[in-house]
């Protein structure tokens, strides 16, 4: 039987909160009824990305919070989390500037491997990555809301669901080890050198620096230095670079079968059926939200997706992709893209598809689906 997906369009026709896109997300969960994956006074994982100073695309908490209520409703206890990204406690401050916090959403907030971003289980992954290390509050819960803001990713072309549990359900660095030894930049760099610097183009205008989550580049005057201790092998450097000075020794296709890989090795640690996926293919960025700003959409908002098929609901998202336009004035503006080609594969150039394909490979989901339209 084939996985469902829930469709909410992001069109609203009548001036009535239940034809509301808010609406019907809130009737959507009713009717999936949440006590199937979610039991009484079980603690619950709400697992989003939290933003970035500088960001404004993120999940409006709205969306958050009618989720979290519906959750309650059943009797669980659910609390917002992400691994530690920033430094664990500009993170949280970051959180809550963008409407994530307790007193907005009605439930904790909390960086899931602690407040140094420290607290991990190790557990096995695949081939290319081995051992990952998970952070604790993910590890040890049994049930998992998994809510996803749908954008581009310049490894990845797109950044779903499986990106949103391999990066933010991995820790970056273990308890007193080196990054290679589970950190999530495994997937970034699959090698170990520390990205290559080119002393040639570079003209050491510091926004590599600036853009470092872990302060561990250093630039002054003809002077570039890397804190090896410190780097996280995030890649943010790499990408923002205006010159191209920085360069990461990455396979793009192994890239996101590593995704993949991780995503099954989080899943793992629960029993089948008992993580929800929701995906929001609105205000859809270029980049991913850990950037330190936030472009024009380069699409019209589609709406949301639900399903407990991770990989169901994600190629359901990117076929939905795949049928809307660029929007002018954003980055996609002028792509003409080829039969069977989304936006986000044409703008950052990797097939966006690999990283599904090989997770049903793993034996997470199908990618064949059957869509169900929510209309009230």
């Amino acid at each position: 039987m084939k996985p469902k997906v829930y469709f909410i369009d992001s069109r609203v026709e009548r001036f009535d909160y239940k034809f509301s896109v808010i609406g019907r997300l809130e009737k959507t969960l009713e009717k999936i009824d949440l006590s199937n994956y979610f039991s009484k006074d079980e603690l619950v994982p709400v697992k989003m990305h939290l933003g970035n100073p500088g960001g404004h695309g993120v999940l409006r908490p709205n969306f958050v919070k009618v989720v979290v209520e519906q959750i309650k409703k059943v009797g669980a206890k659910p609390f917002v989390t992400d691994s530690a990204r920033l430094n664990p406690y500009q993170y949280l401050e970051v959180a809550s500037d963008f409407g994530y916090n307790q007193l907005t959403l009605g439930v904790p907030v909390i960086i899931a491997d602690g407040i140094f971003g420290l607290d991990s289980v190790k557990a096995k992954a695949g081939e290319l990555l081995g051992e990952l290390q998970i952070p604790s509050a993910i590890y040890d819960a049994k049930t998992m809301m998994v809510l996803t803001h749908v954008k581009g990713h310049i490894d990845s072309s797109y950044a779903g669901a499986i990106k949103n549990i391999a990066m933010g359900c991995v820790s970056p660095r273990p308890r007193g080890l080196d990054w290679k030894d589970g950190g999530r930049g495994k997937m970034h760099f699959q090698l170990d050198e520390i990205m290559t610097w080119n002393s040639d183009l570079c003209n050491f205008c510091a926004i590599c620096a600036n853009n470092c989550p872990q302060d561990a580049i250093r630039v002054e005057e003809n002077l570039f230095e890397v804190d090896d201790a410190k780097c996280w092998r995030c890649g943010r450097c790499v990408r923002v670079c205006p010159e191209g000075a920085l360069s990461v020794p990455i396979s793009y296709d192994r890239f996101q079968v590593s995704l993949a890989e991780a995503a099954k090795a989080v899943l793992s640690t629960f029993k089948p059926k008992k993580v929800l996926y929701i995906n929001f293919i609105l205000d859809v960025q270029p980049e991913c939200d850990c950037m330190l700003m936030s472009d024009t959409p380069v699409i019209q908002d589609q709406g949301i997706l639900i399903s407990d098929d991770i990989v169901a609901v994600e190629h359901a998202s990117l076929e939905i992709i795949r049928g809307a336009k660029p929007l002018p004035q954003s980055r996609a503006e002028g792509l003409e893209l080829k039969k069977g080609t989304d936006v986000l594969t044409a703008i950052h150039g990797k097939d966006a598809k690999k990283q599904i394909e090989a997770a049903e490979e793993l034996g997470l989901g199908k990618r064949e689906y059957e869509l169900v339209r929510i209309k009230v």
